[in-house]
Order: structure tokens, then sequence, then C-alpha cells
């Protein structure tokens, strides 16, 4: 291929072409059964890779998480103990 740049003609190099045996690839997964012999595709849908998991929204709509929220907080109506009527104050046991 010829390129014209900067008032230079320059000479590109063609890509090497690969064969066809660099293309094909073995994929390794951390499928945890070892060495599949006959079915892989039943060994990969099996697999906890395959497992469905229940991923709790982070933001937006049902994320909500009423738990966690004051965890480890006691509700205000057991910490006021003190109470004020009509200046004075009083102390609940």
């Amino acid at each position: 291929m010829i390129q014209f740049k900067r008032g230079v003609i320059v000479k590109k190099k063609p890509f090497p072409r690969q064969s066809k045996a660099d293309h094909t690839q073995e994929i390794a997964l951390d499928h945890g059964r070892g060495v599949i012999k006959d079915n892989a595709l039943k060994a990969v849908v099996t697999s906890s890779l395959f497992r469905t998991r229940v991923v709790k929204a982070q933001k937006g709509k049902g994320s909500f998480k009423r738990q966690a929220k004051h965890k480890g907080q006691e509700p205000c109506t057991k910490g006021n103990r003190f109470f004020f009527v009509q200046g004075f104050s009083f102390i609940t046991a």
C-alpha cells in the first residue's frame, strides 16, 4: 500500500496474515469440573458459573434497605426517658 503523507510517498507494510491455527484458542474457564471428557456444554452449564444470582440494586428502584439503614441504633422511643411537662422534667424508669 502506498500512502501520501506530508508531501512524501510512504509505503506501508501490509498486516501479517495469520493462519487458521492462530484463530482457534482454547478458553480456560474455572468451572471446577476437572478434565471434561465428552459433554463440555453440559459440564459448563451445570457448573457454578451459570448459577442464577439475585443482585440487590444499589441505586434506584428497589434499593431501599429498611433493615440495614439504622443498624445498631435503638429506636427513639426507648432512648428518650426524659420528658418535660410545663417546664418540669420527669425521669421515667
